[in-house]
């Protein structure tokens, strides 16, 4: 539908209308991003103590979180804190294996049905997962929210294949780029609203029965707002970027982490692999750390916005000097140089003392340093390793190899909250799911280390 501006002055004025709606089509693409993740994370730093206060109003027989609560204190949750780890993690995952599931579902369904009209669809299903929690009384309504809204988590798939539409194989990464970085602006100013929300609450009274106003409801109904703002938004400007005589053609399988095998390129296949095993570690550490905070120095969710807004300044720090680095360095460097860079800051923090009373006072300075060292790693490696795959990639193969990608990035997801959740319920400390953060990061180093220069790689293809 759209093209790339031609040279020729001729056709070039012919053109440029194109381009301009090319240009403002990603531009609407990323606001689209942006806004979803932002609702979609407001809800994190607000985990400790939403769980908190569904075990102790509701923690009794005869209840979904009172039957969990009887399962937690069977397997050794002896504590409310064990158990809000364990239960945090447990929710995270379900939502991400259930992104996992449907995003590819989703964008099949839009390469048969169009990009607009599935992204409405699933804007549709988040906004009422929000307002359900507004609503949510009681711990089962909760999970229900994180059930409906992880099954409508094909934004980001689908809003990449609109950018992949209207780019061409030559600026395919711009295109990806523009969800990438709306994915992270969303993931620094959404827990930052969600934190800060928290403070305010509507005036209500205790209900007994499953739908009620809550404590975390102001938070839920800043994210079901942007929500609803963001479905009339695709609902009247977004334009539909896939024709129909092109929709046959697009009705293909969507590429998965399950491809992985069937990638031409080995150099593919091993960036792949070390991003897979970073983000493993990474998603682990992202989704205890509110809990950490909580048990090391007692922070509120308001406390948290601003550990996130540090991350986030650290890592959008990071992707500028990530630049700079590359020209001097090459990717590949880059990237070992982000996970020597979190290796250590892994360490930092896994020696950080349980407690805050054995922890001393410089422990919130020593936390903040390997926090702050870990999100400006994570902004060196990141659009490292995307800009490597592409440049290890045919034109033909860039968009399949690229969403390969993407994929391994949600499987961590499913992978590294459950297992950071259950060595941190296991344990009852922070210690092993930093240090094995750490170790984490060893072979994926390797990995990167054995990788061929992108040049003589192409040339090889």
């Amino acid at each position: 539908m759209f093209a790339q501006v031609d040279k020729d002055p001729i056709v070039g004025l012919m053109s440029a209308p194109v381009a301009s709606a090319q240009r403002r089509t990603l531009g609407l693409i990323f606001l689209t991003v942006f806004m979803d993740i932002v609702g979609f994370s407001i809800i994190i730093p607000l985990f400790p103590h939403l769980l908190d206060h569904y075990i102790r109003t509701e923690g009794s027989a005869g209840t979904l979180i009172g039957s969990l609560n009887s399962a937690a204190e069977w397997m050794g949750g002896d504590t409310v804190f064990k158990k809000t780890v364990l239960f945090g993690g447990l929710l995270s995952t379900l939502y991400s294996l259930l992104q996992f599931i449907f995003s590819p579902i989703w964008g099949a369904l839009s390469d048969r049905l169009g990009r607009r009209r599935i992204l409405t669809i699933t804007l549709a299903g988040n906004a009422l997962s929000y307002l359900l929690w507004i609503f949510a009384a009681q711990f089962w309504v909760v999970v229900l929210t994180r059930l409906v809204s992880g099954m409508m988590a094909g934004n980001i798939a689908v809003a990449s294949a609109a950018a992949a539409d209207i780019t061409d194989e030559k600026d395919r990464t711009k295109g990806m780029a523009v969800v990438g970085i709306a994915i992270g602006l969303g993931f620094v100013f959404g827990p930052v609203i969600g934190g800060l929300a928290s403070s305010v609450q509507f005036a209500h009274a205790p209900t007994t029965g499953s739908f009620g106003l809550n404590p975390f409801s102001v938070p839920a109904a800043i994210a079901a707002s942007l929500c609803v703002l963001n479905f009339l938004l695709v609902a009247k400007f977004f334009p539909e970027t896939l024709a129909p005589e092109r929709r046959a053609a697009a009705d293909a399988k969507r590429p998965s982490i399950f491809d992985l095998a069937t990638v031409r390129s080995s150099a593919v296949r091993r960036t792949s692999f070390a991003n897979l095993v970073y983000q493993v570690a990474f998603t682990g550490m992202e989704n205890t750390i509110v809990f950490l905070t909580f048990a090391l120095f007692v922070y509120n969710p308001r406390d948290n916005a601003w550990l996130f807004l540090f991350n986030g300044a650290c890592m959008i720090f990071a992707q500028g000097l990530a630049r700079q680095l590359v020209k001097r360095l090459g990717q590949r460097k880059v990237i070992m140089l982000g996970m020597l860079i979190a290796s250590v800051a892994f360490f930092v923090v896994a020696w950080i003392p349980p407690t805050l009373a054995a922890a001393g006072d410089g422990a919130e300075t020593t936390f903040y340093l390997g926090l702050g060292l870990i999100s400006f790693a994570t902004g060196l490696i990141l659009p490292s390793v995307s800009a490597l795959v592409s440049l290890y990639s045919d034109a033909s193969e860039q968009g399949r190899n690229l969403g390969i990608l993407r994929s391994a990035g949600s499987l961590a997801r499913v992978i590294g909250p459950v297992t950071a959740a259950l060595l941190y319920f296991h344990f009852g400390s922070h210690f092993w799911v930093y240090i094995g953060g750490a170790l984490l990061m060893l072979p994926a180093i390797w990995v990167v280390r054995g990788l061929p220069d992108p040049e003589s790689e192409r040339l090889k293809a």
